[in-house]
């Protein structure tokens, strides 16, 4: 949050879309670690993973503050990426949308 923008917050997400799904149709995950150097990092070993392994990325639900463990095989999916967004803070910390 920010004194300009004081109801929102940038955040880390990886956003995985299946080969089927329409192109509105998308999962997003929050990164545990939500900063650029955790993002680099997790886009890194996605990047980096040959077909059949899991690459472990720590995630974070909206309103819990235990992180937890996605296994991804990243050439499962259509589509993934790493990305920085700005949500309403109401939506981060309430667990649902304002």
């Amino acid at each position: 949050m920010t004194t300009s923008y004081p109801n929102v917050v940038n955040v880390w997400a990886l956003a995985l879309q299946g080969p089927n799904a329409r192109p509105n149709e998308f999962l997003m995950y929050q990164l545990a670690d939500n900063s650029e150097k955790g993002a680099k990092r997790a886009e890194n070993d996605l990047k980096a993973a040959k077909p059949g392994e899991f690459v472990d990325v720590e995630i974070r639900f909206a309103n819990m503050i235990d992180t937890t463990t996605l296994h991804v095989q990243p050439h499962l999916w259509a589509t993934w990426c790493v990305h920085e967004r700005t949500i309403p803070a109401t939506e981060l910390y309430s667990g649902s949308p304002s």
